[in-house]
């Protein structure tokens, strides 16, 4: 089971510094993570992120020495391909006709075997046609089969996966998200529609995720379960997802009213919608702490954010507008949930717009980073999440950038759905709200995680539930 040899593309920052050296060595680790190691590192089925660590630093021009130094910590945690050491004849375990009978979480050591069925499909079918009829057809979805929302299950890793081998080119790196789709548990079965286990697509009047989100927080029936002191799991909150169906059917009542138009000017749509994606999740990381606190950088929105980053390319691989629909309805879902799982917390445009804009490093002994104001406040941002050994940093940082980039210039009240019709704010403060959301984020980011380039520690994302009053009981660090 060998990868077909396709030249890197170009990804959506693509800053400049790769070199021939650098671009190299990142097909060559691409294809040892592809052929040495497991999709999960661990019997909990926390993923291997060995490809979207290096794609990330290859896209904002890390070195080949960063790269290769990156990938070898990360390699070192990995699962071999074959957990027991021994290769199996894959080609032949999983094929058309069973492929759907070896699903799900206790089926994780056919991982190589699912690999070698969903390559073998795209070199048949191509990216395009093995996405509309592995995630979307009824198939793949109804009597339990749920590939959609395996797809954006376990904090949309294997849509992750899956979008980094939509934006650089690498079909393999495809297969590797469909596989891990392929084992992992539809957590998210008590939010889809009943039957075909696809969300319903809705057309009328248009509203927003921003209004909609209002919605979640008024909702009686959406109030998060009583505060937990042990972590809460993703198990543990489906089972109380599900022990009361009025949730569930909640959040489908609340998202059917994001409409979709799939008919003439679904395109303009669709585009829309995937920049709504990114402001709700830049805001539910960033505009999600307390007044008068250290920002904290929720663990769960911190996937949000980051994982919408691939719904643009994978809506663009997609051909049908009812998919590309049932996708981002999908992933709106799927962010409600996290929403409640976290404690259901409010955001505060005023609190994240009170945050600088032109963010200041903590400076080391010796550090020379011009005076504050001075060029773009991102290159030191950029510089310093290159250099965190934690993979989440830097593609969270790759995702803001990316939006400043592409809506840094949106004024106040041009936010898609800060303010409605006649002008007034969906949330308070929201009028203010401008493209300088990125930057502001970014840089508290960073100040959450440590500045590790001028000699901070790095520190991790916080796991506290921020939407309960009694996780904030624990001090700042």
């Amino acid at each position: 089971m060998k990868p077909d040899t396709t030249p890197l593309k170009s990804g959506l920052v693509n800053f400049p510094g790769a070199t021939p050296e650098s671009t190299a060595l990142v097909a060559e680790l691409l294809h040892t993570n592809f052929t040495a190691y497991h999709c999960f590192h661990n019997d909990q089925q926390f993923s291997n992120h060995l490809s979207h660590h290096i794609l990330t630093l290859h896209d904002l021009g890390a070195s080949a020495e960063c790269i290769r130094e990156m990938f070898a910590q990360e390699a070192a945690k990995q699962r071999d391909l074959f957990p027991n050491g021994t290769p199996t004849d894959e080609a032949s375990d999983i094929n058309e006709s069973n492929w759907i009978k070896s699903l799900g979480k206790e089926n994780s050591h056919k991982y190589p075997h699912y690999l070698s069925f969903f390559l073998t499909e795209i070199k048949k079918d191509g990216v395009s046609g093995v996405l509309e009829h592995y995630l979307f057809s009824p198939e793949a979805n109804a009597n339990g089969t749920l590939m959609l929302t395996r797809f954006v299950g376990r904090l949309f890793h294997p849509m992750i996966d899956a979008g980094f081998g939509v934006e650089f080119g690498q079909d393999f790196i495809v297969a590797q998200g469909l596989a891990q789709a392929a084992l992992t548990e539809p957590d998210g079965v008590s939010i889809l529609d009943d039957g075909a286990g696809l969300p319903k697509i809705q057309s009328g009047s248009p509203t927003t995720l921003l209004s909609l989100l209002r919605e979640v927080y008024e909702s009686p029936k959406l109030a998060p379960m009583p505060y937990e002191t042990e972590r809460l799991t993703a198990e543990r909150f489906e089972q109380w997802m599900v022990s009361n169906p009025e949730r569930g059917a909640a959040i489908r009542e609340v998202y059917a009213k994001w409409t979709f138009n799939i008919q003439d000017g679904a395109e303009e749509d669709i585009t829309k919608k995937v920049e709504e994606c990114m402001w709700q999740a830049t805001l539910l990381l960033g505009a999600t702490s307390k007044p008068g606190r250290k920002p904290r950088m929720d663990f769960f929105f911190m996937h949000l954010l980051t994982s919408s980053l691939f719904l643009r390319g994978i809506v663009d691989a997609i051909q049908a507008p009812l998919h590309k629909a049932q996708l981002l309805q999908a992933y709106a879902r799927t962010a409600a949930l996290y929403i409640i799982l976290r404690g259901r917390p409010r955001i505060d445009p005023a609190l994240v717009m009170s945050y600088p804009a032109s963010p200041a490093a903590i400076l080391a002994p010796t550090a020379i980073l011009g005076t504050v104001g001075y060029g773009s406040p991102w290159l030191p941002l950029l510089n310093n999440a290159a250099m965190h050994t934690e993979p989440h940093v830097v593609k969270a940082i790759r995702m803001l950038f990316y939006c400043a980039q592409q809506y840094g210039g949106t004024p106040a009240e041009a936010v898609i759905g800060a303010v409605d019709g006649e002008g007034k704010e969906i949330h308070k403060g929201a009028a203010k709200l401008d493209g300088t959301l990125f930057i502001r984020v970014a840089g508290k980011l960073t100040d959450a995680v440590g500045w590790v380039a001028n000699g901070e520690k790095e520190r991790f994302w916080d796991f506290g539930g921020i939407g309960w009053e009694e996780a904030w009981a624990r001090a700042d660090e």
